[in-house]
């Protein structure tokens, strides 16, 4: 056994028992509070540290041979571990959780696994370790051994995932900046420690060339990493959400933690916020982020909504948040410009109600006295040329123009109120008031929509004298009704001379007549049923006359 009375034993093996307890200590702290993201790694390298520092003390002071192999075995898997743990560590660090799938950690495990099983079984092969006996090294009896080719391609291993974490954590730095200059530093220096220790354990640089610097190195890397996840607190909110933030996201993004810090910021945030805004509290550099305005809201001469999403680690603790913020300006640019032509045309509207009303009074008024008027002249005399029969005609004209005004003044307007109408008493009633002389009305079907009243009856009426006026006093007007689900098709057709397929595409526009009307009878229908959201169209009825086919009508619910 070692001279446990010399004074580099008592040293080596006091700083072992003292990293040792310091591993087991802090890595039981680490495991308690391991809900923080990569707590679980950095809990299981400090217990697994302090356990191959206390190991190897056993194996410094073991009274013999037996002893110093079973220390030796024991801390085989722990050494096997940590480098394993140490990348998985990495992942979560640098804000790679999706790397971290069971198959990647089975990948990163079974090697070490193969070399502990092949290291305990040594003494058959040989392939890990070889030549395993006590060595005498000045006041120090060690266990010394040599490295078979599956060793020594794991002392590879162990480096090549040093290596590759330390290329993560320096990605990392280069994409948060030197905003985590201190955390990524500290990270970087205790994966010096291992590093330089495994150099100097396996090269002869010192006066014990058996002696190993490893297991209080170890322990000195994971007290590093847990100063990192657990005092500076880099992994609360920012790290994780770095895939988030964008630096060339155009849009800004604000990251807060969950003590309602501001734990980042990409250009374009920077560009709207205090220089000073990291690190400041989020209600005091940008208190319409929590008070719960409505958005959009505005910062400066630009308007933003904003998105809040939560930021949570693999096992849903809440990390803190996440700020999008899109740039609405052009949209609630153009949504102004619209409610303001809105609000225009709805002036435009009311004006033209107005004259229309206006008109009606100021016209009907004259054309009422001059109607009377030639009606008290033909009563009193004769009207040899047909005169006074124009001029009453005339007047007629005048006053269905008029009528006809007033009704296209309203019948675009939008539907606001409905009313469960059947097609079937609609049409009878409105039918009714007419004068049709010979004509012959039929409703084939019948169906109860939603609809405005007096703009249907307004509408059935209008077409109703269309044909009439058109197809003749002894016309036959057939309605026909159709329903398919929820939707009813309206169909109004008659027997006469029917509309060229030419001209029906523009009967329904204002001022277009193919006879003497006023024009603006089918211009109303088309306007009513714009304003009700259903569709016209103009064909060929069974009997070779006009048809108009409205469609979209909605059923009520019975």
């Amino acid at each position: 056994m070692s001279d446990l009375g010399a004074l580099p034993v008592q040293a080596y093996l006091t700083a072992c028992l003292l990293a040792g307890v310091i591993g087991l200590w802090l890595g039981r702290v680490a495991w308690r509070e391991r809900d923080e993201p990569g707590g679980i790694e950095v809990a299981l390298y400090l217990l697994c540290g302090g356990g191959v520092s206390l190991l190897y003390a056993l194996r410094v002071a073991a009274p013999g041979e037996v002893a110093m192999t079973v220390a030796f075995n024991l801390a085989t898997p722990l050494m096997g571990a940590l480098p394993v743990l140490w990348m998985l560590f990495a992942f979560a660090f640098t804000g790679h959780d999706r790397w971290r799938t069971e198959n990647r950690i089975v990948a990163l495990a079974t090697p070490a696994f193969v070399w502990v099983l092949l290291a305990w079984s040594s003494g058959t092969h040989g392939l890990a370790r070889r030549s395993v006996a006590p060595v005498v090294d000045g006041p120090f009896t060690l266990l010394g051994y040599g490295l078979g080719p599956v060793g020594g391609a794991f002392v590879l291993l162990a480096y090549g995932l040093c290596i590759a974490g330390v290329l993560l954590v320096v990605d990392l730095y280069e994409r948060t900046g030197n905003r985590y200059r201190l955390q990524t530093f500290v990270v970087l220096l205790g994966t010096l420690f291992p590093f330089l220790a495994g150099i100097a354990t396996f090269v002869d640089v010192g006066s014990y060339a058996h002696l190993s610097w490893l297991p209080t190195a170890f322990v000195i890397h994971g007290v590093f990493l847990y100063g990192t996840v657990f005092w500076l607190g880099t992994l609360d909110a920012a790290v994780v959400a770095r895939d988030t933030a964008v630096e060339v996201m155009q849009d800004p993004v604000i990251v807060s933690g969950s003590d309602g810090r501001i734990r980042d910021l990409n250009p374009a945030a920077e560009a709207i916020l205090p220089p000073d805004a990291v690190g400041s509290s989020l209600s005091e550099a940008f208190p319409r982020l929590e008070g719960g305005d409505e958005h959009p809201i505005a910062i400066g001469d630009r308007q933003f909504d904003i998105q809040e999403n939560p930021i949570t680690d693999p096992r849903g603790t809440d990390r803190g948040h996440v700020f999008l913020l899109r740039d609405v300006t052009a949209r609630e640019r153009r949504q102004t410009e619209l409610e303001r032509r809105e609000a225009e045309l709805e002036r435009q509207n009311e004006r033209l109600e107005e004259f229309a009303g206006v008109v009606s009074h100021d016209l009907r008024n004259p054309l009422a006295a001059a109607s009377a008027a030639v009606e008290l002249a033909r009563q009193r005399g004769d009207d040899p040329d047909g005169a006074l029969e124009r001029a009453a005609n005339a007047h007629q004209r005048m006053d269905d123009m008029i009528e006809g005004l007033l009704a296209l003044a309203t019948a675009g307007e939008t539907v606001d109120d409905l009313d469960r109408v059947s097609l079937d008493a609609t049409a009878r009633r409105v039918w009714s008031r007419l004068e049709t002389a010979d004509a012959t009305l039929t409703v084939e079907a019948d169906a109860t929509v939603l609809a405005d009243r007096d703009r249907l009856e307004q509408l059935l009426s209008n077409l109703f004298r269309n044909a009439i006026e058109h197809a003749g006093e002894d016309v036959a007007v057939t309605v026909s009704v159709a329903t398919d689900g929820d939707g009813v098709a309206l169909a109004v057709g008659d027997d006469g001379p029917g509309i060229p397929p030419a001209e029906r595409e523009r009967v329904t526009e204002r001022g277009v007549s193919l006879g003497d009307g006023t024009g603006l009878g089918l211009a109303i229908v088309g306007d009513i049923v714009e304003a009700h959201g259903w569709t016209l169209s103009v064909a060929e009825s069974d009997a070779g006359g006009a048809e108009f086919v409205i469609e979209g009508m909605e059923a009520a619910e019975s």
